[in-house]
């Protein structure tokens, strides 16, 4: 009886002590006109602040940030609460929008995911929004809102893609004055000059021209690597992915290809770079030097249009697009050094 009693107690002061919420391991869906979206919150509860990674794409995931150990956001979890959300029709979420895809609806999950985490944990929570390529299309919407900075304490772009008739002008013009330089040097010869001569045949005024130039870009960084170990990802191994994480690449294969299909018309037009003076909060853009897809020169220009008196750029030499994963540690330190400075 007395050991019972002890169990019971035992049982009682745990439960006491997980309550304080002070590191926090949850899943849940947001839920919203016709879609099911997964969101996972992990880290330090305590601090009131949530950051907030906004995946690219559209239709990809943020699920490759959550599961791997060695990526910039696991480690921020020791010193605030890190929020993956999978968006609609991206990573494993599910269901059949009631509406067509539109950054504007993508805009509208994002204002109630926020009010979700503020209703399910705390009103005074604070925000870090981190939007990598499409994710900073995204966030920059939303923070275009000025009624919406309020309780965002940062804004950080990665390889932001949020103006794509000037990307795409940028894109090829990376493309030839690189890989020239590389073709005079005598490094991978003849898969540059094929690059180049297909991105001069390319009329980027049009869109098959707009994604044609795209899929370049993305060739020529998989051509940097191996020339190089430059953009080298931390990746988990894909057996550890498949059966022992939250990560469907089914889904998100099935996913990725019909949100493109969906909003190809509207990602061939899409341009924010008006609306950035309105951004009043401090800003941070990380950017890769070998970033083909959203070229660096393009992040030199937009950083001057931002409205905060509070902004940084910082260049990785040794970074393609997805910035996070080539160059994690000094990332995460990059992050660390920002929020808590806006605390």
């Amino acid at each position: 009886m007395k050991f019972n009693k002890l169990i019971l107690l035992l049982l009682i002061l745990n439960s006491c002590e997980k309550s304080t919420n002070e590191f926090v391991s949850d899943h849940f869906y947001l839920e919203s006109k016709g879609s099911n979206m997964p969101v996972f919150v992990k880290g330090n509860l305590d601090s009131k602040v949530c950051v907030i990674f906004l995946h690219g794409g559209p239709g990809s995931t943020s699920l490759e940030s959550y599961q791997n150990k060695n990526n910039p956001f696991y480690k921020l979890q020791q010193h605030f609460a890190v929020v993956y959300w999978d968006q609609r029709n991206a990573g494993s979420s599910w269901g059949n929008s009631t509406e067509p895809l539109s950054l504007k609806l993508y805009t509208q999950d994002l204002t109630k995911l926020i009010k979700l985490l503020q209703f399910k944990y705390s009103s005074d929570l604070r925000f870090v929004l981190v939007g990598h390529s499409w994710g900073g299309s995204l966030g920059i919407n939303y923070l275009a809102d000025s009624q919406n900075q309020q309780n965002v304490i940062g804004w950080i772009e990665i390889g932001g893609g949020h103006n794509v008739p000037r990307i795409v002008e940028l894109e090829k013009e990376m493309i030839l004055n690189l890989g020239q330089q590389f073709v005079q040097s005598g490094l991978k010869t003849n898969e540059w000059n094929s690059i180049i001569t297909e991105a001069n045949s390319l009329n980027i005024e049009d869109k098959n021209g707009i994604f044609g130039m795209n899929r370049l870009a993305n060739q020529s960084e998989s051509l940097i690597r191996k020339m190089d170990s430059v953009n080298s990802k931390i990746e988990n191994n894909f057996i550890n992915d498949f059966f022992f994480s939250p990560i469907d690449p089914f889904a998100e294969s099935v996913n990725e290809n019909r949100t493109f299909q969906e909003m190809e018309l509207e990602l061939s037009k899409l341009n924010l770079s008006d609306e950035l003076p309105k951004v009043k909060i401090p800003t941070l853009l990380l950017w890769g030097k070998y970033d083909f897809r959203v070229p660096p020169k393009f992040a030199f220009e937009e950083l001057e249009k931002y409205g905060s008196t509070d902004k940084k750029l910082m260049i990785f030499k040794r970074s393609a697009h997805y910035v996070h994963l080539n160059e994690p540690d000094l990332v995460y330190e990059e992050l660390l050094e920002f929020i808590n400075s806006h605390l």
